[in-house]
């Protein structure tokens, strides 16, 4: 037998993530502090397929990181436009925000891979692409986290990295994470929102 409330908030972060997908890019903006700076995460529409800036600098950001990433391929511009758009854009229950901070890009955080069960869901796509601002991640992930909660009903969180990634490591432990199984290199980590 179906779970109807499972359905349900399938159903409601589905359509909640296709309305902010078919914004126009800066209508979703999440606003947060660092130190006496003002920084935003922009979400990622749509509308940002065909902006050559925007691809131009996620696929620098996926080469400069790519020992990180667990999926391997060959990075360039064209096939980050199709990870955007197949992987991004039409995936229903995955979201990527840039972080920007006086009007420079720092790097990007997103959700993915929702348990809807648990109303819970994968912090995805960490990337520092840029230096300055000690600490901006982790305020990142914090905000990202919080609006999630509000507006999304998250009550849940996990995310994965590998073992010999140490700084991510440490930045996740300060987040209230905690070590809950190794895969391979890969460790896994959960969190309740409760924090």
């Amino acid at each position: 037998m179906k779970n109807i409330l499972v359905d349900t908030y399938q159903q409601f972060i589905e359509k909640k993530v296709r309305l902010y997908k078919d914004q126009s890019y800066g209508r979703l903006v999440l606003s947060g502090r660092i130190g006496k700076k003002r920084f935003e995460l922009l979400f990622l529409t749509a509308s940002c397929e065909n902006d050559r800036v925007l691809i131009a600098l996620l696929s620098k950001w996926r080469k400069k990181h790519e020992a990180w990433f667990a999926s391997q391929f060959s990075v360039s511009r064209a096939r980050t436009k199709v990870w955007y758009k197949k992987l991004l854009i039409d995936k229903p229950d995955r979201l990527l925000f840039m972080i920007r901070v006086s009007d420079r890009y720092i790097g990007h955080v997103g959700l993915n891979r929702f348990n809807f069960k648990s109303r819970s869901c994968e912090i995805d796509n960490i990337v520092r692409g840029a230096t300055g601002y000690p600490g901006i991640i982790e305020k990142a992930i914090i905000l990202l986290m919080r609006w999630g909660e509000k507006s999304l009903g998250i009550h849940g969180y996990s995310l994965s990295t590998f073992s010999d990634n140490k700084r991510a490591l440490n930045l996740y432990q300060r987040l209230g994470f905690a070590e809950m199984k190794r895969e391979l290199a890969k460790l896994l980590h959960e969190r309740s929102p409760a924090r």
